[in-house]
């Protein structure tokens, strides 16, 4: 093998190797373990995968007990021995591992590595970098891990004054801080398995930077030639000079390449597949460094492993065989090839027709796909066909123009390998998408109750009186109404009580990627945090309106999957009045008015109502346990599936108030609407006349 030991950087060195065969199978490993929030380090031992041993690390994540949502993560450090490690800077050390994310809920689970050593003449403890988040997922087996030591600077909590001419040095493997969350009511077992540690000093003398080609935008890789076989190439960068002070492309001792490559089958092992010549160029700064093999047909929709060995001289200049040690043999890769059954990669995605019916839904369709044929949801579903308002009923974008309410439903694309009324092959159906029309979708106007429910009189998503403890359900009342005759009337005087009042709406009444909340509301009193709506499915998922969140602010707030809340907030609504709230959403933007005018706008809501999957939908109550109930008056709630413009919102509130509302949306006045009624008067003129001919400036002295 042509490699030497010697001065920093001058040769490739491996300074630390470990497949962890000469392990004890079912012992402890090396090193110790820590897990954080909902989980625990609960098992790290040597096991057999794939008919070698590896390091197994189980992680125990247990948030049944939980009230929230905990960021967790676990991990490992061992200290390991590394020799021959003379110089001392990053760019001369290559790290290279396998790793796999064996089973468990997070999938893809995120890792990170970190090299760390000690460095006692800086002070206590140990110093390094972090290496970029591998995202593991389980279906693609082991996966190789690679990087240069300069190449990332993710800084160690103590520091970077790195003493990599230390024999003794860290690797530490986890989830990167502050973890993934859990939800309340979680528990399960993560696994995830490393091996073949290798750390070289130098240059890459292996084969490296693997390619098989066609690469399809699923991941798979090549071409089909028949519904069971594919036709792939290989290509592989042949290994380095070793001698970095010169610094060849291409080791000038390889003459030639063997190649191995598994028979498929879940059969990981290797077996010998063909031999290919290096070539190189007469000035050996010029050797190409890139090989290829193929085409070759194998099975369709199955993982290969391969592996490329370089093939060095004797010292007879006679080629060493396959195996042999002298040669320098590479790591094993792994691709699966192309399925002969499709997939659909993308799409389609809910969609809001325009008011002259006009929408379009889109997939993404996989290499394999030649078909494709789109369905409405029904009983039983219908395959459309081009005519009336579809279009595109073959193609990847189905075109609906002219659509009414009537239109509106479920939509989904099938693809297929081979023309389906000849037997091709179809995929998984799409997930399936929606098409609303635009329009008020569910009225409330609190006139009657009958049997403890108050009506939606447009889609029948029925309000249902509630009450917590031994409170009474709650009524109309026909005395205090803002529209019509009646509004709805929840009594929560004492936010400290064990009773009260809520009405319930059924799931669904939300289920809209844009919308518009429209409301009227009378507090009897502000008790902070108290909601005058909450459409949700329990506190990571939510979207509500608060007329105060106990520090003067109305909130309108929307929460998906636990992540952060994304909010719209103005100032508190007053006691003992009746106050007009909208809120709308459409695309990323959201918007929240109080008596017809615009008072907050997020760019940056990108959560949609529908994601939130609300089931528990509640008027005077929070998804939140501790929070109390509203103690007031509700009426005339509105719910469309569109967004409303400024223009709109104004004219729902004008249309009960009347007066005017400012436009502040689309106009600004700026300094010339001096008392700020949103409008030029002649009080603003008087004010602008007082001060006509003041001169600030400053003149020299005469």
């Amino acid at each position: 093998m042509f490699l030497l030991l010697g001065a920093a950087a001058s040769y490739a060195v491996v300074i630390h190797y470990d497949d962890y065969e000469n392990r004890t199978v079912g012992s402890g490993t090396e090193g110790w373990h820590w897990g954080g929030g909902a989980c625990t380090h609960s098992g790290h031992t040597y096991e057999i995968y794939d008919g070698s041993i590896v390091r197994k690390h189980t992680g125990t994540i247990n948030n049944t007990t939980g009230t929230a949502a905990q960021n967790s993560r676990y991990g490992f450090k061992m200290d390991i021995s590394v020799t021959g490690n003379t110089s001392a800077d990053p760019a001369d050390y290559t790290i290279e591992l396998d790793l796999r994310n064996l089973s468990g809920n997070w999938d893809p689970l995120g890792l990170e590595v970190w090299v760390l050593t000690y460095n006692p003449a800086v002070g206590t403890g140990t110093y390094g970098h972090g290496f970029p988040t591998v995202e593991l997922s389980q279906s693609a087996g082991w996966v190789h891990v690679k990087f240069n030591l300069a190449e990332y600077t993710k800084n160690w909590w103590e520091g970077t004054e790195w003493d990599l001419t230390n024999s003794t040095w860290s690797i530490e493997i986890g989830m990167p801080y502050p973890g993934v969350s859990v939800p309340v009511g979680a528990a399960w077992t993560q696994v995830f398995l490393v091996d073949n540690l290798k750390i070289m000093m130098g240059s890459n003398t292996e084969a490296h930077d693997p390619v098989v080609l066609p690469v399809n935008p699923d991941g798979s890789v090549g071409t089909l030639i028949s519904q069971m076989e594919a036709q792939v190439t290989l290509g592989w960068m042949a290994g380095g000079d070793p001698n970095v002070a010169r610094d060849y492309p291409v080791n000038p001792a390889i003459v030639g390449h063997y190649i191995y490559l598994s028979r498929g089958a879940n059969d990981p092992n290797l077996y010998l597949l063909d031999y290919v010549e290096q070539v190189h160029n007469d000035d050996p700064y010029l050797t190409d460094p890139y090989n290829e093999y193929g085409p070759i047909t194998l099975a369709q929709s199955t993982t290969y492993y391969w592996q490329v060995e370089e093939v060095l001289s004797d010292p007879n200049g006679i080629p060493y065989g396959p195996g042999d040690p002298g040669n320098i043999m590479g790591v094993i890769w792994t691709f699966t090839t192309i399925a002969a059954t499709p997939k659909i990669l993308a799409g389609p995605e809910h969609a809001l027709a325009d008011f002259n019916g006009n929408a379009s839904f889109t997939i993404t369709p996989g290499p394999a796909a030649t078909h494709c044929r789109w369905f409405k949801v029904g009983s039983p579903d219908i395959q459309l066909t081009d005519g009336g308002i579809y279009s595109g009923t073959q193609t990847p974008t189905l075109t609906i123009t002219g659509a009414t309410v009537a239109d509106e439903g479920e939509y989904y694309c099938i693809v297929y390998n081979g023309d389906p009324e000849e037997g091709g092959i179809p995929s998984e159906p799409s997930p399936r998408a929606k098409l609303w029309y635009p329009r008020l979708v569910s009225y409330y106007p609190f006139e009657t109750i009958a049997d403890g429910v108050t009506p939606d009189i447009i889609s029948g998503f029925d309000a249902v009186m509630m009450q917590v403890g031994s409170a009474p359900l709650p009524g109309l009342n026909s005395t205090e109404a803002r529209v019509g005759n009646s509004c709805l009337q929840l009594a929560n005087p004492d936010s400290a009580s064990a009773d009260g009042q809520y009405a319930q709406i059924p799931a669904g009444v939300a289920d809209y990627k844009d919308i518009t909340i429209s409301v009227w509301v009378h507090p009897k009193s502000i008790i902070g945090w108290a909601r005058l709506f909450d459409f949700g499915n329990g506190t990571d998922d939510y979207l509500f309106v608060t007329p105060d969140a106990g520090w003067g602010v109305l909130r309108f707030a929307i929460k998906v999957g636990g992540a952060a809340e994304q909010l719209l907030e103005g100032t508190s609504l007053p006691a003992g009045q009746w106050s007009h709230v909208a809120v709308t959403i459409t695309g990323d933007t959201g918007r929240l008015y109080r008596n017809g005018e615009l008072i907050a706008v997020n760019t940056a809501m990108t959560f949609n109502p529908i994601e939130v999957g609300a089931v528990l939908n509640y008027l005077g109550k929070s998804q939140y346990t501790a929070d109390p109930e509203f103690n007031g008056l509700i009426d005339d709630l509105k719910i469309w599936n569109y967004a409303l413009t400024t223009y709109d919102i104004a004219q729902e509130y004008l249309a009960v108030a009347g007066g005017s509302v400012c436009n502040r949306e689309e106009l600004d006045l700026g300094e010339y609407d001096a008392d700020g009624d949103c409008r030029i008067t002649l009080a603003d003129f008087a004010s602008f006349a007082a001060r006509w001919l003041e001169d600030d400036r400053i003149y020299p002295v005469q």
